[in-house]
């Protein structure tokens, strides 16, 4: 995978790593490339689970592979009608008060 810094921040986020790595290519200078790594295709979908909540997706479903993002804009009902046609296994967000952390149930420590 190329990755351009915005990529590799999701990447680093999701894994929790900091890439070291270095581009394979440069990419088009606008938005260069700055990381290479090697992914295997299990990979994507948690990427895509990060990209979309880090874009602004205030949620995120899966179901067997296809990752669909809740956007602000979306309406009650165009969020009802995913519903129904996806059926999705697993739903992520970075609401409630800790937003993308977590808080230790025991301690109440959030990191």
């Amino acid at each position: 995978m190329q990755a351009t810094d915005y990529a590799k921040r999701i990447v680093e986020r999701c894994l929790s790593v900091q890439i070291q790595s270095e581009n394979w290519n440069g990419g088009p200078q606008d938005d260069p490339h700055v990381a290479s790594i090697m992914l295997t295709q299990e990979m994507f979908v948690p990427l895509a689970v990060f990209a979309l909540l880090e874009s602004g997706c205030r949620e995120v479903w899966t179901k067997d592979g296809a990752v669909v993002g809740i956007e602000p804009g979306d309406t009650a009902d165009q969020v009802e009608r995913l519903k129904q046609v996806y059926e999705f296994n697993r739903r992520f967000t970075y609401h409630g008060p800790f937003q993308d952390r977590n808080q230790h149930q025991m301690s109440g420590r959030v990191r």
